[in-house]
């Protein structure tokens, strides 16, 4: 269970440092975008933005089959050492019956609040330089 944990964890900070990388990022590009009356890199801004949305939401999609793994082998329902967490995704509580899958990640909370705002004020300024 300690490696399952591990695993967890890693994806967790994984998760916090590509949020960290992805605003400072976005202000990086949105800044010089603004200041130089730039579409390319407003453009380009936009796109990292969802580049890393995407990155974050494969963390998360991973964090949360470990998640179910670490469950399933509570209830010692895993082989010891099985470390493989795509054959305990869909079992143990009724919300878990489902298969997990990437858009369902995508539209979590943590990934739609968070880099749905960067997105806007990407949007926000790209539609600021090309009308004004």
């Amino acid at each position: 269970m300690d490696f399952i944990q591990s695993v967890i964890a890693r994806m967790a900070s994984s998760s916090a440092v590509t949020k960290g990388w992805a605003l400072t990022i976005a202000v990086a590009t949105y800044g010089y975008a603004g200041t130089k009356q730039s579409i390319p890199v407003s453009i380009l801004g936009i796109g990292a933005v969802l580049v890393f949305a995407a990155l974050d939401s494969r963390y998360l999609l991973e964090e949360r089959k470990y998640r179910r793994l670490f469950r399933a082998a509570a209830a010692d329902a895993v082989e010891v050492f099985d470390m493989n967490a795509d054959g305990y995704c869909k079992t143990l509580e009724k919300s878990a019956r489902k298969t997990l899958t990437m858009a369902d990640v995508m539209w979590s909370w943590s990934v739609r609040n968070y880099y749905g705002v960067i997105f806007i004020a990407g949007l926000i300024l790209l539609s600021w330089i090309i009308w004004f």
